[in-house]
């Protein structure tokens, strides 16, 4: 009788820990969707010092760090996610625009080609290859890429942008005004200045 008292104790508290856990992991949530996100790494950390190896948590951790701009941290929190999950295509997508930022585009293409051999379909690592690859003058490729960004998600609107700025070095100047168009409609208000300059 005592174990069993015992027992349903101790998967009582474990319930009630699980429950302040899951409360502590939505407040962080909602804190970074609030843009709150100093107050956001405080709850990630409360809650990753109980469950260390949650990935979701970590990676937004990581994101809140981003958003503050410790670029380090956040980097950190990305790569601990990828050790525990290598295939993980949040943190990849991120080490790879970690890279681009860096201007190491060769570094940022190999986590592209980790996310697209894993997805395919994954529209954000073709846009961030093609912008790598077009960076390295690369054009030819880097417009294959943003049209697969496009082809996989027809409301990437900064694919749309740098696809129409390609076009303009190609001379295309039709094709490059309605990229433009496209991606001001879908709300990338950096196409203002270039339709201005090219497509009165």
């Amino acid at each position: 009788m005592k174990k069993t008292l015992s027992f349903l104790l101790v998967m009582a508290l474990l319930t009630v820990l699980s429950a302040c856990n899951s409360g502590l992991t939505k407040e962080a949530d909602g804190l970074f969707r609030d843009g709150k996100y100093r107050e956001a790494v405080e709850a990630y950390n409360e809650y990753l010092s109980t469950k260390p190896k949650d990935i979701k948590s970590i990676y937004n951790r990581g994101r809140a760090y981003e958003e503050l701009g410790d670029i380090e941290s956040a980097r950190k929190d990305f790569i601990r996610v990828l050790d525990l999950d290598n295939e993980n295509l949040n943190a990849n997508l991120s080490m790879a625009q970690y890279w681009y930022n860096k201007k190491d585009y060769n570094k940022a293409i190999a986590f592209c080609d980790k996310v697209i051999a894993t997805d395919g379909r994954e529209s954000t690592a073709y846009l961030i290859k093609g912008r790598c690859l077009h960076q390295k003058s690369l054009f030819d490729d880097a417009k294959k890429n943003y049209d697969l960004a496009i082809e996989f998600d027809r409301k990437n609107a900064e694919a749309f942008l740098y696809r129409g700025a390609l076009k303009i070095v190609f001379n295309q100047k039709s094709g490059a005004c309605n990229d433009l168009n496209r991606a001001l409609a879908l709300g990338a208000e950096e196409a203002k200045a270039a339709l201005a300059k090219h497509c009165r």
